[in-house]
């Protein structure tokens, strides 16, 4: 399934009101928008594996694979 342009907008634009509806930070708003792949990460993070994915249209795109994170609470 693919997304226009403007639909794939109209859902990051969702996604960012539901983060500040959240308070989310600065920090957590980059992180969206590079998640959502409308900016690739600079700095490649060691937590993720990243794979090559293939389009419908033949476009070679890359993929991350973020591993979740844990934390305990005592």
């Amino acid at each position: 399934m693919s997304s226009t342009p403007l639909t794939a907008r109209q859902s990051l634009l969702r996604e960012i009101e539901a983060a500040l509806d959240e308070h989310a930070s600065g920090e957590d708003l980059v992180e969206l928008v590079i998640r959502s792949g409308w900016q690739p990460r600079p700095v490649p993070d060691p937590d993720s594996e990243y794979l090559e994915g293939v389009l419908e249209n033949g476009k070679r795109v890359p993929i991350e694979i973020r591993h979740a994170r844990y934390s305990r609470v005592s």
